[in-house]
């Protein structure tokens, strides 16, 4: 996990409130949701930043000190620099920004807007592996439209000035070298690879990775990741080397592995489409929701791997 802007309005609006729970408040977020974050980020950094008191009081720790007194001089840069980007991205408000994480529907955004949304000058796409900052983007009204996926039992927290709309529950398929012993199944069951060495997407934002080793355990194992891939490409390489990865459903797949559904419905994800509730896509959600469900349905029937488990 890396520092974005996200986490470090995060860590500023605990360290001047001195409570989780006014932090939320000031973030319009969920309590839980602000204590999650707080938590990710002290694991992957390896440091506490806040020693928790009573209720939901806090204090910052030596780190977290030296943390708020770096945020104070670079956040006002950093959303600076943002502003400055979006205004180029933007000139004259003619062009109406969508963005989202690594799906097979992010790529149909724009031009769904172009056709729904009195746009002028179409749409352009904003590309990225968090997200807690498509859903910062939204709220904040920099983004028309957002896409996240999020995974059940630990999602996204999403702030009530945004709507989130369900597009599609997808499933996950499980990436084999073509000669592992499950690739003649058409099917693999999650406890049918306790032993594998896993190649898993690299650390983000997004709970994937709680949820991952939640459901391996409730699996009966735990799983063994011995590598980090940040693009499909590199998890097909890791594959060819003995590995075993993930996949989302729609994929192209790719000589020398083989690509299985999970049974179970395990490690499944959830597409959601976000707009604000006063942004200029509110008027339109209801159309634009319907295009970006077919355009998922769309991709899953063309996918030469996953249409083949569709009915």
């Amino acid at each position: 996990m890396e520092l974005d802007v996200h986490h470090l309005r995060l860590v500023r609006a605990i360290g001047e409130t001195g409570s989780l729970s006014e932090a939320a408040v000031a973030l319009g977020v969920t309590q839980p949701a602000v204590s999650g974050t707080l938590k990710r980020l002290e694991n992957a950094l390896g440091q506490r930043l806040f020693e928790r008191g009573r209720a939901t009081a806090v204090t910052p720790t030596p780190t977290g000190e030296l943390l708020l007194s770096r945020i104070a001089a670079v956040l006002p840069l950093m959303e600076g620099l943002v502003r400055d980007i979006e205004t180029r991205a933007r000139p004259n408000g003619s062009t109406m920004r969508v963005g989202g994480v690594c799906s097979p529907i992010v790529g149909h955004l724009p031009g769904i807007v172009a056709d729904r949304l009195p746009s002028g000058e179409g749409a352009s796409l904003f590309d990225s592996d968090c997200p807690d900052l498509v859903i910062d983007l939204v709220a904040q009204r920099r983004l028309e439209l957002g896409l996240i996926k999020e995974y059940p039992g630990f999602e996204a927290a999403v702030p009530s000035s945004v709507e989130a709309a369900l597009i599609a529950v997808d499933p996950t398929m499980v990436v084999l070298p073509e000669d592992h012993p499950l690739a003649r199944q058409k099917v693999v069951r999650l406890e049918q690879l306790a032993d594998a060495e896993w190649v898993l997407p690299v650390p983000d934002s997004s709970r994937f990775h709680e949820y991952f080793r939640h459901t391996c355990r409730a699996a009966g194992f735990d799983p063994r990741a011995r590598h980090f891939a940040d693009n499909y490409s590199t998890t097909v390489a890791a594959v060819r080397s003995g590995a075993v990865g993930l996949s989302q459903a729609v994929c192209e797949g790719h000589q020398q592995v083989a690509v299985r559904l999970l049974a179970d419905e395990a490690l499944v994800r959830r597409f959601l489409l976000l707009w604000h509730r006063e942004g200029a896509a509110a008027p339109h959600a209801r159309e634009v929701f319907a295009d970006v469900t077919a355009a998922y349905r769309a991709e899953c029937r063309a996918s030469p791997v996953f249409s083949r488990y569709l009915g």
